[in-house]
């Protein structure tokens, strides 16, 4: 939230009815929800929510401590989220600040929330949205959405925001006509397209804001927003609680959903679209880790798709699902331009296979891929400062006893893709176990700089994904240049990747 002079920040995710139903007034699609179902005293779904914590929040003068302690957050049993806020010694205020960061973000479409607010002095209850940038441009540069922000002061009265860089401040309310906010729920939402956004309360309308060219930065589909519930206390706007206020206050959530326009086009995949998630690459196998580029492909932003009660990523996530060969892939992250999911293990070799993408019923075009037996890659990362080996792709190596260059001897660890079968077989989208640990069923070949290396283990990482190839580094590999590059061999097929050299390079 931002300070009172321009009423807080925030704002994106509403509720609906009770019935999981398009809102009225228009055709939309439910793509996900959080109805807040579970047992009394549980916290909040943690696939779908994390925290912020401490004090001195958001530069309001703000008096509470936000805490994740089920005391100030917790499901009722009544299938609604209650976030408490206790008083427990005098000018000692404790709340919650639950969010979806780096778990689940939208672009568009309607977002809405059934709340009943706290009530009294000094209360500043709140639903609202963040860009996804936020930890990097900071706010308001990444944009913020406050669908709904009250003050106890003013208890008829919610307050929807959008605020941007420029200065870009828009603040407008919406008048109860009779009784406090507080006395029932209420649905709070907006309906947002890339020019213009919409509040409601209930089912009434009661602002617009249009794209103004500066500031509005809510027009970007690769920023999307996460959402945040919270209750501030006391701050430059609401003021300091006085003795008319009573505690404990609770601000309870009926639900949270998020909707498309069923008239959004179905999902496209780019030509050349489907890719190694470690390089880039157009090899694949299965079992392999691979992208999908796209427009359309999510109507959400969604890294939170394992499932836990099946100890596997989920094949349908907010709607998304993708096919190989007909059969359902598991999910690892969804957003509106990018997919990464697990080619199933018992897909065809060496015929094309079409790969599609559905998304709320809509099927994308298919695209042909032709899947090898094993298609050896290593993950690694690209320098992003000026140097010898920048802009290379150099995989990751973690060696015991390395500083910066690993050693001749030494016990090093590469992480793989496509490395083909393992003994014992693994699961579709369940990682690998630490035991027994699953071999890959061809041999692993690694030379370093056209060196042999002895390779230890080849196969699953454990509690992972991803392969993982253990070696010892050998000697005589050459140091006269920065970046040494070596080869991963298996069932025939090769991959070439990008080391460090033993020792500083002398190199260009």
């Amino acid at each position: 939230m931002r300070s009172a002079i321009v009423i807080l920040c925030a704002v994106l995710l509403a509720g609906a009815a009770l019935a999981q139903t398009a809102p009225p007034g228009n055709s939309w699609k439910l793509v996900w929800s959080d109805e807040f179902d579970g047992l009394a005293g549980a916290p909040p779904n943690p696939q779908y929510w994390t925290y912020d914590l401490g004090t001195d929040c958001c530069g309001n003068n703000e008096l509470e401590t936000y805490t994740k302690s089920t005391e100030n957050v917790h499901l009722d049993g009544m299938g609604h989220l209650d976030i408490r806020v206790e008083n427990p010694s005098p000018g000692v205020y404790t709340s919650a600040r639950i969010k979806t960061e780096g778990l689940l973000a939208v672009t568009y479409g309607r977002v809405e929330a059934s709340i009943k607010i706290p009530s009294g002095q000094g209360m500043w209850p709140a639903f609202w949205m963040l860009g996804s940038n936020f930890a990097s441009v900071g706010d308001p540069n990444c944009g913020e959405i406050d669908i709904m922000e009250n003050i106890g002061k003013t208890p008829a009265t919610a307050y929807g925001s959008l605020h941007g860089p420029y200065n870009y401040n828009e603040t407008t309310l919406y008048q109860l006509p009779n009784g406090a906010l507080a006395d029932d729920f209420h649905v709070y939402a907006v309906e947002w397209s890339a020019n213009q956004i919409t509040f409601y309360v209930d089912d009434n309308a009661y602002a617009t804001d249009t794209n103004t060219g500066t500031g509005w930065v809510f027009k970007d589909p690769t920023n999307p927003f996460f959402i945040i519930l919270n209750v501030a206390v006391g701050g430059n706007w609401a003021g300091a609680p006085d003795a008319t206020t009573q505690f404990p206050q609770d601000m309870l959530v009926d639900y949270v959903r998020v909707y498309e326009a069923a008239d959004t086009p179905g999902p496209v995949i780019n030509a050349g679209g489907i890719v190694d998630v470690a390089t880039g690459a157009a090899a694949l196998a299965p079992g392999s880790l691979a992208s999908i580029y796209g427009q359309g492909l999510s109507a959400l932003t969604n890294s939170s798709t394992f499932d836990a009660a099946a100890n596997a990523f989920s094949e349908n996530a907010t709607g998304v699902q993708v096919f190989v060969n007909g059969a359902a892939s598991p999910l690892l992250y969804l957003s509106p331009a990018q997919i990464n999911f697990a080619v199933p293990w018992n897909s065809p070799v060496g015929t094309p296979v079409n790969v599609e993408v559905v998304l709320n019923g809509a099927q994308s075009n298919p695209v042909s891929i032709t899947l090898t037996r094993t298609a050896p890659s290593a993950f690694g990362q690209v320098y992003a400062t000026p140097g010898p080996v920048h802009g290379l792709n150099m995989a990751f190596i973690e060696c015991i006893n390395m500083a910066v260059y690993p050693q001749p001897s030494e016990y090093c660890t590469i992480w793989g893709n496509g490395f083909g079968p393992t003994n014992p077989p693994l699961a579709d989208g369940a990682p690998a176990p630490a035991s027994p640990l699953p071999w890959t069923v061809n041999q692993c070949a690694l030379t370093i700089g056209g060196v042999p290396a002895k390779v230890t283990y080849c196969g699953g990482a454990p509690g992972e994904l991803i392969y993982q190839l253990n070696f010892v580094y050998p000697s005589g590999v050459p140091v006269e240049i920065c970046a040494v590059k070596s080869t991963i061999t298996i069932n025939g097929n090769s991959g070439d990747i990008m080391m460090w050299p033993p020792q500083p390079c002398s190199g260009p």
